[in-house]
């Protein structure tokens, strides 16, 4: 058995255009690695299949879990028939625009192109990555990065990033396709100039933004409440993560970071995380 940590996202910065052809929006995010991780375990099958079981309710156990389909994806490319069963123990909450699915996934490739030596380079499995959902192949680099495209144009920031933060962990599943709904009906965000290459270098709460918090407050008004409540605790702006519905705020310590996760826990009731961001993790 192969084991290996899936590590949680946070989008310090989104900014979405409008919907493409294809369907799916032009987005350019600031985005990093955050220390709240899930857990995947692989192990060989002798009969050809592709399993997964978890450990949280409600994730599915076939190919709507991107887990199986970056196993079945792999095992196309790969060759012959192979089998694994996959085992996922869940701490990134599902629906929370963390990234959890999308970072099993990539770590799935990562563990079943060891376990089955199918030599793969990086290139080969961000571009299954890329079929599977826009974030996979963000995991596949880090620890923090500017994406643009519908996630597969990726540039590693030379200046790595590093910070704490508190996430707050609403019990209010988003799904990001309602989300960008949401955003399409709505006027559209303010122009913002293209994010300089060294961006994450200089990142404040102050400098972060987020264009689809419109679309999911509009969607949640219990989140839109909460944003407004956490700031005026936190003294300043939190910001949301993807298409939520975790919101953060960056700390300048670990211990501010403790802090503020108790604030909110006393006088919010909301589940808090202290994680670290970027090059920490």
């Amino acid at each position: 058995m192969l084991a290996q940590d899936a590590p949680a996202k946070v989008n310090l910065t989104l900014r979405v255009g409008p919907r493409r052809a294809d369907g799916y929006h032009e987005i350019e995010s600031v985005v990093v690695r955050a220390s709240l991780c899930d857990r995947v375990a692989v192990e060989r099958r002798d009969d050809g299949r592709v399993t997964v079981e978890c450990d949280a309710p409600g994730i599915p156990a076939d190919e709507r879990n991107l887990a199986v389909r970056a196993g079945l994806a792999l095992r196309e490319l790969a060759g012959p028939p192979r089998g694994a069963h996959i085992r996922l123990t869940k701490r990134i909450p599902a629906g929370a625009g963390l990234g959890g699915g999308s970072s099993n996934a990539a770590t799935t490739l990562r563990l079943l192109d060891t376990l089955w030596e199918t030599g793969l380079d990086d290139g080969a499995l961000e571009r299954i990555g890329a079929g599977i959902g826009s974030d996979v192949p963000f995991f596949l680099h880090g620890p923090c990065c500017v994406i643009r495209g519908r996630g597969e144009r990726i540039e590693r920031l030379s200046a790595d990033w590093a910070a704490w933060a508190v996430l707050l962990l609403p019990p209010i599943p988003l799904a990001s396709a309602d989300v960008y709904r949401a955003f399409d009906r709505l006027p559209p965000p303010p122009a913002r100039a293209p994010l300089p290459e060294q961006a994450a270098s200089t990142l404040g709460m102050e400098a972060l933004f987020n264009d689809l918090e419109s679309a999911a407050f509009h969607l949640s008004p219990e989140l839109a409440d909460l944003a407004q409540r956490a700031a005026e605790l936190a003294g300043g702006p939190v910001r949301m993560s993807g298409s939520g519905s975790t919101l953060f705020r960056l700390s300048e310590s670990a211990a501010a970071a403790r802090n503020l996760a108790q604030r909110c826990a006393d006088k919010l009731g909301v589940r808090s995380a202290v994680v670290q961001l970027g090059a920490y993790c």
